[in-house]
């Protein structure tokens, strides 16, 4: 790149789309195209720890919360030292005990801790984190400055090694908390698990946070086979952390068994149920709490959780402003605890009104997280309206992914009878949706926006935007 203009964000972002896969099957996963790009670039992924997280629901926000108590882990205890030396400077001047804090602060320094989840909302960048912060721009455009030319020469002397997108999102992950020296990087899997490109890692803790049926057409047609990739991710002698139940966990635990790897289940676990306010679901907290402890000998406590948790994880079970909430679900299972979040944290009465905003990937079994949605609301005897809509996002396995917004309005309409309008532009349809629903400020109607997280980061701009 020596001696060329310097990219900007756009072509950075042209560049990276110039290698999204024309078709996306089984066939196109595997390790071999990764390992190439790494190996070029100096083996990034040996020179952080790091905490894998497989799973068909919730495993970007359970790597989320990793991250969070990690990453409060050792604040509170900094905090703990401070005040214990600060009430014992109060009667004493000696410099001692100024020089052992020091030492003791030093040695309990705040982990620098990595996060890699995908897909991204809005920003490319938003897959890698570090401490909660997005790389920069002008990071991001340098990291892909060099890693451009190493692609361009697989390309060119090996044409059947070119990454693709993803792979080269996940090196440059890789290749970033390296730089950064990470103490921990926590990544969420892509796809499956066996054959992901982040599946290259030997971390400290693998989790699988539950396994259903998703991507059938790639992972296969049983709860057992999906399990059986999932559980790809395990490695000799690594503990695996999983929330996996029934048949799922049996296949789980004859892998562990096989490659001699602790199990540990959070079912029945004191931290299955947490009290952790609204912003995820007890058994990401569980799970997240348990993989911590297991990684560092002892459970977070008090205040680390209470930092951890204060947030939640950007579009998911995300209001973002009164009654309106935005939730990537994206499957029957994330749709169910999309519905249970609803049962406990919204009041609903049959003087609500509800407007679902929805749109679909095709591939997904959207037939059915309509019916979840539709039934849910019609049994509480809700006013309930459909707007139909499309994302315009480029996904990391293709372009116009999105089924088509007069398909779902058909199914809903001829199967729930439901009220149901075409509007193919996904801001309009949200403004169109707020518009009617012009009382949810002062009352408990709402505005549900899901079925995608292309979806709902192609709409979150409009707050992220400053509306």
């Amino acid at each position: 790149m020596r001696g060329k203009v310097k990219l900007d964000y756009y072509q950075v972002r042209e560049w990276l789309e110039s290698y999204i896969p024309l078709v996306y099957g089984k066939e196109e996963l595997g390790l071999a195209r990764i390992e190439e790009l790494l190996r070029r670039l100096g083996n990034p992924e040996r020179k952080f720890k790091s905490i894998h997280v497989a799973g068909t629901s919730g495993k970007g926000s359970t790597a989320y919360y990793i991250a969070r108590l990690l990453q409060y882990s050792r604040k509170s205890e900094i905090r703990n030292q401070k005040s214990e030396t600060n009430s014992k400077l109060q009667n004493s001047k000696s410099e001692t005990l100024v020089s052992n804090f020091d030492i003791r602060a030093s040695n309990l320094r705040p982990f620098k801790v990595g996060l890699h989840v995908s897909p991204h909302l809005s920003y490319i960048g938003e897959r890698m984190q570090i401490n909660g912060k997005a790389i920069s721009v002008n990071r991001l455009i340098k990291l892909i400055e060099l890693i451009r030319p190493v692609v361009e020469k697989i390309q060119k002397e090996k044409p059947e090694s070119t990454p693709s997108y993803f792979e080269i999102l996940v090196a440059a992950s890789f290749l970033y908390f390296a730089q950064e020296k990470v103490d921990f990087a926590v990544v969420e899997v892509g796809l499956g698990g066996r054959l992901d490109a982040t599946n290259v890692l030997m971390p400290e803790v693998a989790v699988i946070t539950n396994v259903g049926l998703d991507h059938t057409e790639i992972l296969g047609e049983t709860v057992e086979e999906i399990a059986a990739e999932k559980a790809g991710i395990v490695k000799r002698d690594v503990p695996i952390v999983t929330g996996a139940t029934g048949v799922a966990l049996d296949v789980i635990k004859e892998v562990a068994k096989k490659k001699n790897a602790p199990l540990v289940s959070v079912l029945g676990s004191k931290y299955y149920v947490v009290s952790i306010g609204s912003h995820c679901t007890s058994e990401t907290a569980g799970l997240a709490i348990k993989t911590v402890e297991v990684l560092l000998g002892s459970s977070p406590q008090g205040r680390t959780i209470q930092d951890a948790f204060s947030v939640g994880f950007p579009g998911r079970f995300e209001e973002v402003e009164k009654g309106v909430i935005l939730d990537g679900a994206h499957n029957p299972q994330k749709i169910k605890a999309l519905i249970n979040f609803l049962r406990k944290c919204r009041v609903q009465s049959a003087e609500c009104k509800v407007i679902l905003v929805i749109g679909f990937k095709k591939g997904k079994k959207w037939e059915e997280m309509v019916d979840l949605l539709v039934n849910e609301f019609r049994n509480k005897n809700l006013e309930l309206r459909i707007i139909a809509t499309e994302f315009q996002a480029v996904t990391d396995t293709g372009m116009f992914a999105a089924v088509p917004a007069e398909e779902i309005a058909r199914y809903a309409s001829k199967v729930h009878g439901a009220k149901c309008k075409v509007i193919r532009n996904s801001q309009e349809a949200v403004w169109k949706a707020m518009a009617t629903n012009d009382k949810r400020q002062t009352t408990n109607d709402l505005v549900i926006v899901t079925g995608s997280l292309y979806l709902v980061g192609e709409v979150r701009t409009m707050w992220a935007a400053g509306f």
